[in-house]
């Protein structure tokens, strides 16, 4: 028997809710398309992948809680399909044969349309225009649609959780929240950068994972996971700037110079004839720039949850936690402008 299986639990989010996990004493069997199987320490490491039945029936077999962190990237829809909407088909299948207690899937706030000016709480659906939006959205709403439904029909034990922008040691720093990276240094914003953006703490997600999964009345519900610090772009690639002491820039993006953009990349795709390659439209990138506040009064009453508030906290954690020393006698040591 083990307290929590933990699919994806190689991953950024992951490892932090493992260690969390076994600091609470938990037995815990992490599950990873990549891992070396194993046993050590109190955890059971097995390899797997959520799209295949035979592996998540000996992944569930005698687990209590089941965490679902897996994702897959594909080029297509029907790939998507396969490894998010189909697997959440099949995992609830599995976890009720198994006797699982409650299921906790990870979602994204990717799944709500965020491209209005209005808030977003825990009780706003998903983006109702999937269609018109990015694969991964879509296929997170999609799996969310499926949890939600085995809950409505069959009482099924989930609980669903949106991670707003991850960020902490381990991490990233040209965070794909910010815009599109077009090198080291260069980030090319979804908007023109004085939106206050949504970021959270990596073990803030999963101190708000744990909860909603011991939360009795957190069954059947969403919870927006979004922290207290939420600097804009330019405030965020300034502040890296100043502690990283490089050279970042950032340079602001308006809808139609996105949008001329992405005609452009459609153009190519239809000079190489690459299936499923629809004309992009605006919902997207309306969205992608984060422009409507996320409300987490949800979690924060409910679960107890308590992200980071301190914006010195969040930028060591968030930042400096993930910068090598500079060497003695580095030039960026001495004193100049940026």
């Amino acid at each position: 028997m083990v307290d929590a299986v933990v699919i994806g639990g190689g991953g950024f989010i992951g490892r932090y809710l493992v260690r969390l996990l076994c600091a609470r004493g938990y037995r815990v069997r992490i599950v990873s398309r990549s891992a070396e199987p194993g046993s050590a320490d109190g955890v059971e490491t097995m390899r797997g992948s959520v799209s295949d039945p035979q592996q998540m029936r000996a992944a569930v077999a005698g687990a209590r809680d089941v965490y679902h962190l897996g994702a897959a990237m594909a080029d297509t829809w029907s790939g998507f399909e396969r490894d998010y909407v189909q697997s959440s088909r099949q995992l609830v299948e599995i976890c009720q044969q198994a006797g699982v207690r409650r299921l906790l899937y990870t979602s994204s706030i990717a799944a709500l349309y965020l491209g209005d000016a209005g808030p977003v709480t825990d009780e706003t659906p998903c983006d109702p225009h999937p269609e018109q939006r990015g694969l991964y959205s879509r296929a997170k709403n999609a799996a969310e649609a499926v949890f939600n439904q085995a809950h409505a029909k069959d009482h099924f034990p989930v609980v669903i959780v949106r991670p707003a922008l991850v960020v902490g040691a381990g991490g990233t720093l040209t965070h794909a929240g910010l815009g599109y990276w077009a090198s080291d240094l260069c980030c090319i914003g979804w908007s023109m950068g004085d939106i206050p953006l949504p970021f959270v703490l990596a073990p803030d997600v999963a101190a708000g994972m744990l909860a909603a999964m011991e939360t009795p009345a957190a069954e059947g519900r969403s919870f927006n996971l979004t922290g207290d610090v939420r600097p804009t772009a330019r405030e965020f690639i300034a502040e890296l700037t100043r502690r990283a002491r490089r050279r970042y820039q950032f340079y602001p993006r308006s809808l139609a110079q996105l949008m001329a953009v992405d005609i452009a990349k459609w153009m190519v795709k239809v000079a190489a004839r690459k299936p499923e390659n629809p004309f992009p439209g605006t919902r997207d990138l309306k969205s992608r720039a984060l422009r409507a506040p996320i409300d987490c009064s949800g979690a924060k009453t409910l679960l107890g949850w308590k992200p980071v508030a301190d914006p010195a906290e969040f930028y060591a954690r968030a930042i400096d936690a993930n910068l090598r020393p500079i060497p003695e006698g580095d030039l960026r040591l001495v004193e100049q402008p940026l």
